[in-house]
């Protein structure tokens, strides 16, 4: 199994435009680098977004698990988008503090603190005389999402997993996401939230394991 941090995200290098194309360049070429075809990809959220993005165009993609992936764009979101191009994390003197802010926004999840030490070493950084969270906010600065556009044209089977109580990709809305990937199945997980696979992680672990030895 190889796990990819998008740039800008978890340990990968902060390094803009942060587009949907830029993305899908970053885990083709990965693929490409390692060699491997008709590769099986897991992706919560903007990486479920990607991983479905690039089945639509390259047959390097031999099945994708889309872990509750948004397909709407509100004007919340357009608002936040265009705040964001010059944005950057705070720097905190404690680093508690960060470990407290990250604990509330996976709060539903009810991590163990020995997984919430996991998060945090990967989350947060040392810089100069305090500590930051390491993702780039500029990310946040992304295009409209539009998955309807490409959706139709994934090319290898496709499972969508959904939080019931999702407020990113509600019920509704992952049926009509899934409904418009030919052949696509679906599985909405009772009570979890946006971070299934915090939430719910041997469900998520079953998903990856069934995807990587289905066949092709």
């Amino acid at each position: 199994m190889i796990a990819l941090d998008f740039r800008g995200h978890g340990l990968s290098e902060h390094r803009a435009p942060y587009g949907y194309a830029e993305y899908e360049r970053d885990l083709l070429s990965l693929i490409d680098e390692l060699g491997l075809d008709e590769v099986a990809v897991a992706g919560h959220s903007l990486g479920g977004y990607v991983a479905l993005l690039a089945a639509s165009r390259s047959d390097r993609i031999g099945a994708v698990l889309a872990v509750d992936v948004k397909s709407d764009w509100t004007e919340a979101d357009a608002e936040l988008a265009a705040r964001s191009p010059t944005a950057a994390q705070r720097v905190e003197p404690d680093r508690d503090t960060l470990v407290a802010r990250l604990a509330r926004s996976v709060r539903a999840a009810a991590l163990a603190a020995e997984e919430l030490d996991v998060l945090a070493a990967r989350s947060i950084e040392h810089v100069g005389d305090g500590w930051r969270l390491r993702w780039d906010r500029r990310v946040l600065a992304t295009e409209p999402v539009d998955p309807y556009s490409f959706l139709p044209d994934v090319r290898c089977s496709a499972h969508v997993l959904a939080g019931s109580a999702s407020d990113v990709m509600p019920p509704g809305s992952a049926e009509r996401f899934a409904a418009a990937i030919p052949g696509a199945t679906l599985e909405l997980v009772d009570g979890a939230g946006h971070h299934v696979e915090l939430e719910a992680p041997e469900r998520v672990a079953g998903a990856i394991f069934h995807l990587a030895s289905g066949p092709r």
